[in-house]
C-alpha cells in the first residue's frame, strides 16, 4: 500500500493487491489536527466491511 498526504487533509491511497485507489478531496476533516483526523480509521472500517 502507498499513501500520500496533501494540503487540507487531502489523501491518496493506492492498494495494488486489491486493485484499489482511494482519493480524498475537499476540506480538512479536522481543522485543528490535519494528519490526525479520524477519517482514516472510519474509512478503513468501511472498506474492510466491504472487502472482507
Amino acid at each position: 500500500m502507498y499513501c500520500a498526504l496533501g494540503k487540507n487533509d487531502r489523501k491518496i491511497y493506492v492498494i495494488p493487491s486489491r486493485k484499489l485507489v482511494i482519493i480524498r478531496m475537499g476540506e480538512a476533516a479536522d481543522s485543528t489536527n490535519l494528519a490526525l483526523s479520524n477519517f482514516d480509521e472510519v474509512l478503513w472500517q468501511k472498506i474492510n466491511a466491504v472487502v472482507n
